[in-house]
C-alpha cells in the first residue's frame, strides 16, 4: 500500500502485482491499482503487457521472467495515465474526441495488422471482445494525447537563456556525467526466404485443393479447418469477417478487392505464406472474405545460403562507398534506399538489439563482421568510426545542455 500526493489531491495505489503468467483464457479479473477513485483491473495490466510483449517481441510463454517485469511496466504506466488524466482536470488540460478517435483507429488498424487483419484472432490473443479493447485503448490514448499536450505547452512557454545555461553548467558541471563512447555503423540485412522448390511445392499443393473446391469434392470451410494453418480463422472455416479497406496486408487485399463473389484465388504470396482467398460479399470498401494459409518457411539450409551470400558481399567490400553501394542494391532494410545501410551514430549501451552490441565490441573502425543473425534477420555491419567518450564542456555540447 502506498500513498501518492499531488496538488492536495491523495491517491491511494493498491499494489497486486501478478504470482504467475495469466494468459487470457486463464484469467480472473480483479483490482490491481486504484487512483483516486479510479480502479486498474488484471485485465487492463494483461492486455497492455501483452501489447508490449508484441512490440519488443518477447515469447511470452517460454520467457515467463521478462513477462512478469513487462507486467509490472504495465502497471506503472496504467498508473501514470490515470494519474496524468485525473491532474489534466484540475489543469483544465482538454483534448478533442476525433484527435482520441483518430489516434484509437490508428492502433486498432496495427493491431490487426500483427493478426492478418482478422479481428476475432485479436479479440482471442486480447481474452476481450473489440468493443472493450476500444474502451480500454481509449483512456490510454487520451492520456498520451493530454501528456503530449502538455509538453506542448511547457516547451512553448520555455525560454531558456544563454546565461541561463552557463549557470546551470558551472553550477552542475562536476555531477554532470561524460559523454559515451559512440558507434558509427552501417549494416546490410537479409531476411530469410524459403527455396523456390519449397515455395512451388505448396503452391503446387494450394492449386490442386482450389481445384477441389471448385470441383465439389470438398467445401472451402472444410478445406479451411483441415489443412489452414491460420490459428485466427482455420476453426471458423477461414472466414475473417466484414473490414474495411486498409486493414489487411496490401497483396491480401488487392487480390481480394479483384475477385467476384464466389471466386476463389491462385495461391496468394504475403509475409505471412501463400493463401488461397475466397470473396463471399463486398459493400463498398468493406470486404468479406476466408482463406486458407499455409506459411512457407525458410529451413537451414536456406539460411547457409543467405550466409553464404552475406559472406561473399563481406569479402567483396574494399571501401566504405562499396558497402553503401551493395546496401542499396541488396538490402532488406526497408530504410536501406534512403540511408544506405547507415543506421547513424548511438551510445553502445543504447543499442537496443543485443547481437549488435556483441559484434560491434569486437571491431575496428573500417572493419564488417562476419555475417550474424538477430531478430530481424541477417546482418553484417561495418563499423564506420569510434567517437570516444568526451567529458561535457559548453563547447562540445551546447545544445545538450540547452535542453
Amino acid at each position: 500500500m502506498f500513498k501518492y500526493l499531488s496538488h492536495n489531491f491523495k491517491f491511494l495505489f493498491l499494489i497486486l502485482f501478478f504470482s504467475q503468467i495469466l494468459f487470457p483464457q486463464q484469467l480472473i479479473d480483479g483490482i490491481a491499482a486504484v487512483v483516486g477513485e479510479e480502479i486498474i483491473l488484471y485485465s487492463d495490466v494483461q492486455q497492455l503487457a501483452l501489447e508490449i510483449s508484441r512490440q519488443e517481441q518477447i515469447d511470452l510463454r517460454h520467457n515467463q521472467a521478462a513477462f512478469m517485469q513487462l507486467q509490472q511496466k504495465a502497471l506503472r504506466e496504467l498508473i501514470n495515465s490515470k494519474v496524468l488524466i485525473l491532474q489534466a482536470e484540475i489543469d483544465s488540460v482538454e483534448v478533442r474526441d476525433r484527435d482520441i478517435e483518430q489516434a484509437l483507429n490508428e492502433q486498432i488498424k496495427q493491431y490487426l495488422s500483427y493478426f492478418n487483419g482478422s479481428e476475432k484472432e485479436l479479440e482471442a490473443a486480447m481474452g476481450l471482445p473489440m468493443r472493450v479493447i476500444k474502451e480500454k485503448l481509449y483512456e490510454r490514448i487520451k492520456a498520451m494525447l493530454i501528456q503530449q499536450q502538455i509538453q506542448s505547452e511547457k516547451f512553448l512557454k520555455l525560454k531558456i537563456t544563454r546565461p541561463e545555461v552557463i549557470a546551470f553548467y558551472n553550477e552542475k558541471k562536476d555531477s554532470i556525467p561524460p559523454l559515451p563512447e559512440k558507434v558509427d555503423i552501417s549494416h546490410i540485412l537479409l531476411l530469410p526466404k524459403p527455396s523456390d522448390a519449397k515455395s512451388d511445392s505448396v503452391k503446387n499443393f494450394l492449386k490442386n485443393l482450389k481445384e477441389n473446391i471448385v470441383s465439389g469434392k470438398i467445401d472451402f470451410a472444410d478445406a479451411a479447418r483441415q489443412f489452414s494453418q491460420d490459428p485466427g480463422s482455420a476453426s471458423a472455416g477461414g472466414d475473417l469477417g466484414f473490414v474495411s479497406k486498409g486493414t489487411f496486408v496490401r497483396e491480401y487485399e488487392q487480390q481480394a478487392f479483384h475477385l467476384n463473389p464466389g471466386e476463389i484465388s491462385e495461391p496468394i504470396q504475403t509475409q505471412f505464406g501463400l493463401h488461397l482467398i475466397q470473396l463471399l460479399e463486398i459493400r463498398g470498401e468493406s470486404i468479406h472474405t476466408r482463406h486458407i494459409l499455409i506459411p512457407v518457411e525458410a529451413d537451414e539450409n536456406d539460411e547457409k545460403v543467405l550466409v553464404h551470400k552475406l559472406s561473399t558481399l563481406a569479402k567483396s567490400i574494399k571501401t566504405k562507398d562499396e558497402f553503401d553501394s551493395l546496401a542499396y542494391l541488396y538490402s532488406e532494410d526497408p530504410e536501406a534506399k534512403n540511408n544506405r545501410g547507415n543506421l547513424g551514430e548511438f551510445a553502445l549501451e543504447t543499442l537496443q538489439i543485443p547481437e549488435f552490441q556483441q559484434v560491434i565490441k569486437q571491431l575496428n573502425p573500417g572493419e564488417i563482421s562476419k555475417p550474424f543473425r538477430s531478430d530481424f534477420g541477417f546482418h553484417i555491419i561495418r563499423l564506420n568510426k569510434r567517437i570516444s567518450s568526451d567529458i561535457i564542456s559548453l563547447d562540445n555540447s551546447y545544445a545538450l545542455l540547452e535542453t
